[in-house]
């Protein structure tokens, strides 16, 4: 669903990210993944540690 929700953003997914991705198996990293990738700009953004999206006001 991650990897999905980039790709059809547009957004470029590294080997790097998607091979992380894939091999994570802990649900609730993979829902926060998840939730980074419908507001991230760039792949890398899912594994910043205290990464917020950025509100426009």
């Amino acid at each position: 669903m991650t990897l999905n929700v980039l790709e059809w953003r547009g957004i470029e997914v590294p080997d790097s990210v998607r091979e992380r991705v894939r091999a994570c198996k802990d649900l609730e990293q993979l829902e926060l993944w998840a939730q980074r990738a419908v507001h991230a700009t760039e792949a890398g953004q899912l594994f910043e540690e205290g990464w917020r999206r950025r509100r426009p006001w």
